[in-house]
């Protein structure tokens, strides 16, 4: 079990202040995300106030996940999320900006793709395969989550709520052995929600149990899957954006699903999903104390930008060995390796062009840079 801090050094000797608030705020997406452990569950409440979500890295919902919808203006929409887990479940913190919300629909069931809401698809063993109903229903879920709360003492004629109504749900459906949409599954125990509004930034929290595809959907004693380190699950998120009475634009994850009428539609084969995997390094919000900050200097790559070998220059006090990896600015690793207390050079020609954060970690210390591959 590792820790990991949240200790990001730039230089700014190197890099002019636009280039890195350039770099920083490129849109990517991941097909992999690497969600990492907390060790303690966080509150569902919207806030968002814990540790793990202080720590864990944002991922993009900016792709035409339908490959149909043109990717809006920010004001009309913006998406983000970030995920962790525990055994017990996953935990997703989601900032949505959307414009318009619309929901003409008071029964959950009555079309519900059309208003907006929010699609998870979650794959338990990640086995490419039908998910969509029938006998194969749930080889993977894809919870329909309604963005407008409703009544939750009046499940088919809810009127609309307060998002801080005592009162207020945001109902989750998916289909199940019965392929006629009208006869989707309450499946409102999956999933617990709070959305918190604040003009047209939504933020949510949510917190997921997950099932494998021995999900009976007669039965009242399903038993959630206890996930453990290394797990890889199927997943994705799709926005339904509704601004004019039926579904306008489809925005998610995973570009590019259009396979419509073709024998694999996005929208029920489990191959179009991205992954999850679940890292059992535990992310820690605190900086590093100040014994450890002291052992690599804040400039300790060289030279910067970059085009064959990075030199690794640590302090000459540091006599401890450790980790070293690099990520892209989409969070992905790229190589990994063991870390030794002194004057370390790591060939990067081979790295594209553009911008990575190297990272150092010990028993006593982390230390981030980032820097440019020409």
């Amino acid at each position: 079990m590792k820790n990991i801090t949240n200790s990001l050094v730039f230089s700014y000797k190197v890099f002019p202040i636009a280039l890195i608030l350039l770099m920083l705020s490129l849109h990517v997406y991941s097909f992999n995300y690497k969600a990492y452990r907390t060790e303690t569950t966080p509150a569902i409440d919207g806030v968002a106030n814990e540790d793990c979500w202080k720590t864990a890295a944002w991922a993009y919902i900016n792709q035409p996940f339908d490959g149909k919808t043109s990717i809006p203006d920010s004001a009309d929409f913006y998406g983000r999320y970030k995920v962790v887990w525990d055994p017990s479940g996953l935990y997703v913190l989601m900032e949505i900006t959307d414009d318009k919300l619309v929901d003409l629909r008071a029964n959950p069931r009555d079309t519900y793709w059309e208003d907006d809401c929010v699609e998870f698809f979650i794959d338990e063993d990640h086995v490419p395969e039908v998910h969509e109903c029938g006998n194969n229903a749930f080889n993977a879920l894809a919870y329909h989550i309604a963005v407008v709360p409703r009544d939750k003492n009046n499940y088919d004629f809810g009127s609309i709520m307060p998002f801080d109504s005592p009162d207020a749900i945001n109902h989750v459906i998916d289909l199940g052995i019965d392929c006629y949409t009208y006869n989707a599954l309450n499946l409102d125990d999956h999933v617990n929600i709070k959305i918190v509004k604040e003009g047209n930034k939504y933020t949510w929290e949510l917190g997921f149990k997950v099932f494998d595809k021995n999900y009976n959907q007669n039965s009242a004693n399903n038993t959630p899957v206890m996930l453990t380190p290394d797990k890889v699950m199927g997943f994705a998120i799709a926005y339904c954006d509704d601004d004019s009475g039926v579904r306008d634009k489809m925005i998610g994850t995973i570009p590019e699903h259009n396979d419509y009428n073709g024998p694999y539609p996005f929208y029920r084969f489990t191959n179009e999903l991205g992954t999850l995997t679940l890292n059992d390094s535990v992310l820690l919000s605190n900086t590093v104390n100040i014994e450890s900050e002291n052992l690599m200097k804040n400039d300790f790559l060289n030279p910067n930008p970059v085009k064959n070998t990075l030199n690794i220059k640590n302090a000459e006090d540091n006599n401890q060995s450790g980790q070293m990896a690099i990520h892209n600015m989409a969070g992905l690793q790229m190589v990994s390796k063991r870390f030794e207390p002194y004057n370390t050079a790591i060939d990067v020609s081979w790295l594209p062009a553009g911008g990575y954060v190297m990272q150092i970690s010990g028993r006593e210390f982390l230390c981030k840079q980032l820097f440019v591959k020409e």
